[in-house]
């Protein structure tokens, strides 16, 4: 099943970011206060002013939302309903922030009446197309996503969904072109090449390193991206560049205990290299002390290394961590047999 809320995370964040759009434009046109525009203030002077006008409401149901406050976003879209009821925009932002809050069954009766309401409201019908994915409907999915592209073809989030439904068939040449057309559409579209870097690698395509490394551009800080791209060259034996990634990501982010081990595990299965594997299992047993995996790991470094004593407490954490571990299990053994 695809991932829950990939492509709700991409929805909700369009919403969030775009209500206040059109009003931010207008203040950067007539004040230089641009920081007013997103302020209560701001939002309750357009309500007075319009006080009928359901996009006012929708607009700082937006900034309650961004903010955190999901009940006074709601309350709001109740607002703007009321001032509208066949209001698209409103049912949509509504679905998303019930979504939040993992009521689903209410988050599904909105999206329908935003189809019954707006029935060319292009966002409610991807939405509705994301849950059709999660109940493994992929007709009803597709119909949507094919609807909401013959009223927008610029749609690239309808095209990366279409990607990831025809990654769950297995029909992995429909959903590259998918891919690669989501990101044709949107060149800037991160998760689009996320997809195409990991379907590609996933054949063995070197063509993944281009993809990863167009994503990294987009977001020079993705871990992410880093951490696909890293197990791609190691997946290819590209060792030192894989462990020079390792180390940009924990640079980035000091708690990757994944990282940490992946670079021990270079240094211990490929390069033999045993000093700098124990080194690198210790670093992500400090990031993850319950990281029986690590101390398995940092065991066979120390047992290669001579050092029977330190491995014998490796293979024991291991074990007390995890008591079905027959890899600790079987190394105990022969730790205790050579001593």
């Amino acid at each position: 099943m695809i991932q829950r809320g990939i492509f709700y995370a991409l929805a909700i964040s369009c919403f969030l970011l775009s209500c206040s759009n059109e009003s931010e434009t207008t203040v950067d046109e007539t004040t230089t206060d641009v920081s007013l525009a997103d302020s209560t203030e701001f939002y309750e002077n357009r309500i007075i002013s319009n006080p009928t006008s359901p996009d006012s409401y929708l607009g700082r149901a937006g900034w309650h939302i961004r903010n955190g406050r999901i009940t006074e976003g709601l309350a709001d879209l109740d607002l703007a309903l009321e001032a509208d009821s066949t209001f698209g925009p409103a049912w949509s932002a509504k679905s998303d922030a019930l979504y939040l809050l993992k009521e689903f069954d209410a988050c599904i009766k909105h999206l329908d009446v935003c189809l019954e309401y707006s029935p060319n409201h292009t966002p409610c019908k991807l939405r509705r197309a994301e849950l059709y994915v999660h109940l493994n409907q992929y007709e009803l999915a597709f119909k949507q996503l094919n609807d909401a592209l013959k009223i927008d073809d610029q749609l690239h989030e309808a095209y990366w969904m279409k990607g990831k439904i025809y990654s769950e068939l297995g029909e992995v040449e429909n959903a590259l072109s998918s891919y690669q057309t989501a990101v044709e559409v949107n060149p800037n579209f991160f998760d689009g090449y996320i997809k195409l870097g990991i379907a590609n690698a996933s054949l063995g395509n070197d063509i993944a390193e281009e993809y990863y490394q167009a994503a990294i551009t987009i977001k020079p800080n993705s871990v992410e991206a880093k951490y696909n791209l890293a197990m791609f060259l190691q997946d290819k034996a590209d060792y030192q560049r894989a462990l020079d990634l390792y180390v940009e990501i924990l640079d980035i982010d000091s708690t990757n205990a994944s990282a940490a081990f992946n670079s021990g595990y270079i240094y211990l299965e490929y390069l033999q290299d045993y000093k700098n594997g124990e080194h690198w299992f210790t670093e992500a047993i400090n990031r993850l002390p319950y990281y029986h995996h690590a101390f398995f790991n940092r065991g066979l470094c120390r047992e290669s290394m001579g050092n029977l004593d330190g491995a014998l407490e490796d293979y024991n954490e291991a074990l007390r961590l995890e008591p079905t571990f027959d890899g600790a299990a079987r190394a105990k053994g022969r730790v205790l047999e050579t001593k």
